[in-house]
């Protein structure tokens, strides 16, 4: 397996993978990564034009987005997102969103992808924080992110409510620039 930056070609693979991934969240007794519903899915006509657009925005400007694919014998198996918020305050962070497809998971994918854009982010220098969220359910997920030097910064009990199962958000954070 390897890791690139994902390009602005790349953009309908990675809508499929994140949706395919998203139809299996919280199933099979795996912990939740995605907050879609079956009564509201992920849609990926819907959500195409915009991330051309962020994808294609500077990472100075407001609401850019980056993304690293995680590749098996030229299949995208994963990805990790970053992307950038709209406040100007706030352009000093990042947030961070991953999936791995099932049949790819703990094989060390989602280390790649963390070690690649972690590298990435240290190296921008509007970048001093990346901030995620992980479900309460998926306690493998947490642990990968504090391998990788995340801190908890605390919980919000019932965030989400997915198809009656409610769940918890565990929010940390890395400082990339005191890495």
């Amino acid at each position: 397996m390897s890791v690139r930056l994902l390009e602005v070609d790349d953009v309908d693979r990675y809508l499929r993978l994140t949706a395919c991934i998203a139809d299996g969240s919280g199933q099979d007794g795996e912990g939740h990564s995605h907050a879609y519903s079956e009564s509201e899915p992920y849609d990926v006509a819907a959500f195409h034009d915009r991330e051309v657009l962020r994808w294609a925005t500077a990472i100075d400007k407001p609401d850019w987005r980056r993304a690293w694919g995680l590749v098996d014998q030229a299949e995208l198996v994963g990805y990790l997102q970053l992307a950038g918020w709209t406040l100007r305050s706030e352009r000093h962070r990042a947030e961070l969103g991953m999936g791995v497809a099932r049949s790819h998971r703990r094989r060390g994918g989602g280390s790649l992808l963390l070690g690649a854009a972690i590298a990435w982010a240290r190296h921008q220098q509007s970048i001093d924080w990346i901030d995620l969220g992980v479900f309460s359910d998926n306690p493998g997920a947490q642990r990968l992110y504090e391998r990788h030097g995340f801190q908890i910064l605390g919980r919000t009990r019932d965030r989400f409510r997915v198809d009656g199962v409610s769940l918890d958000d565990t929010e940390m954070t890395l400082n990339v620039a005191q890495i």
